[in-house]
């Protein structure tokens, strides 16, 4: 806080009615993100500016999407905008987001934690005085990207209202206000207060980074090893030119598809991932509340000899007594109960009824799917015996019809008497009954 006292672009009044509220969407992130990578990779020189684009209703103001600006040095070597290059890039991003139509409400840029810095001042200017009334500065905090706070949760950015703050330019303002002095107005900065507000599209994207952040990997993009990497290169090519035709025909070795990750590798990751750092965050927030337990008064709960009264901060421990933080703490803890049972050995024996169950079920399953197997079985047996029983049976009656035409010795001869006509025998009378029917 001391050094943001010591700016002088900050101003010192609070925030009034009339403060805006602002929402901040993930990718305005990923855009900034994005442009210091490229910009860090691409080993470019200067500043890092872009502007804003949003929706505002009264004093709400969402910050939607963002784009990376073009900038030059004038005349007085302060770094500005390409006013041309800018005002095209904007009407283009107006063009495409017009339901709804979102309009230029800031602008970002890389900053110290303290607040913004004079060199800011020229690009801060131009914005107010072309595009837009009073834009909201988006300073982003490089330096604290890899601190403590950031690593907790916060964000490492602040967002500032400009404002407008009468000044004088004598010492005494009472007498020089007497006087009749010249008042003049300088630009100040108010810092914002702000939320983040994410979209279901911007759910999805955000997924995805976070679901390529698995598989990325670090390059090295310094010129010395980039020329490196060349000689490697020209090295191996006089080495493949050597060797000849036969040998440049060589199988190429094959990729190694166990280092790839599948869709479902890079779920599990991402879940695993998103795991691990709420498991630290729960640890450093942990630790925090044993510091700020450790750091309190002794309290006559400890020690009956202490008076009732509220102890007063000493210099061994600083911090006051806060009765809802300790309220807060005690029904976290009452709560842990729930959240686990109180002793291990109930667990274990929960557990093992809950497997023995499981286990159960599967043995009945399997008991019934055998007894089903084994009555098709038998059903299946029993069409077979069936059929072996009823075949015999047709083969011995279709032998006892067969014996009724046995001829016999001198059978056949009267059979074909019979068929021709002859005399004698029955056969002579069937054909006589054959000739008086049928004429």
């Amino acid at each position: 806080m001391a050094a943001d006292t010591d700016n002088p672009l900050l101003s010192t009044s609070r925030a009034s009615d009339t403060t805006p509220t602002v929402q901040l969407h993930p990718l305005v992130l990923l855009t900034i993100s994005d442009s210091i990578t490229r910009h860090t990779l691409r080993q470019q020189s200067g500043p890092i500016a872009g502007a804003i684009l949003g929706l505002q209703n009264g004093q709400e103001i969402t910050m939607e999407v963002a784009f990376q600006a073009k900038l030059r040095q004038n005349a007085e070597g302060e770094v500005v905008l390409d006013d041309e290059w800018f005002a095209k890039r904007l009407e283009d991003f107006r063009d495409v987001h017009k339901q709804p139509q979102l309009d230029l409400v800031g602008w970002f840029t890389l900053g110290p934690a303290s607040g913004p810095q004079p060199h800011h001042l020229p690009i801060h200017t131009r914005i107010s005085e072309v595009y837009t009334e009073s834009p909201i500065l988006f300073l982003f905090h490089p330096s604290n990207a890899q601190s403590e706070a950031t690593a907790a949760g916060k964000l490492p950015l602040t967002l500032y209202e400009s404002l407008y703050e009468t000044t004088t330019s004598g010492p005494d303002d009472k007498a020089m206000d007497i006087d009749g002095a010249t008042q003049t107005k300088a630009l100040k900065f108010r810092e914002l207060v702000y939320s983040v507000e994410t979209g279901e599209a911007e759910m999805i994207s955000v997924d995805f980074v976070a679901r390529g952040g698995g598989n990325a990997t670090a390059v090295e993009g310094t010129k010395a090893a980039a020329g490196a990497k060349a000689a490697e290169s020209s090295k191996a090519e006089e080495e493949k030119a050597k060797k000849g035709k036969a040998k440049a025909k060589a199988k190429e070795e094959a990729i190694d598809e166990t280092a790839v990750l599948t869709g479902d590798d890079e779920e599990i990751l991402s879940t695993l991932t998103a795991k691990i750092n709420a498991i630290r965050m729960l640890s450093r927030r942990l630790i925090l509340l044993r510091k700020y337990l450790a750091s309190l008064p002794p309290s006559y709960l400890s020690d009956p000899t202490l008076p009732l009264t509220t102890p007063e901060p000493t210099q061994t421990h600083p911090l006051p007594l806060s009765h809802p933080v300790l309220r807060s703490i005690s029904a976290t803890l009452s709560r842990t109960s729930i959240l686990t049972p109180p002793e291990t050995s109930l667990f274990t024996l929960e557990q093992q009824q809950s497997a023995s169950d499981v286990q159960l079920i599967a043995l009945l399953s399997s008991i019934t799917s055998s007894v089903g197997a084994a009555k098709e079985l038998g059903r299946k047996s029993y069409l077979v015996e069936s059929g072996k029983h009823n075949g015999k049976r047709s083969i011995f009656s279709g032998s006892g019809a067969g014996g009724g035409y046995d001829m016999g010795p001198g059978g056949g001869g009267a059979y074909f008497d019979t068929v021709m006509g002859g005399a004698g025998g029955s056969g002579g009378g069937l054909a006589r009954g054959f000739s008086d029917r049928f004429g």
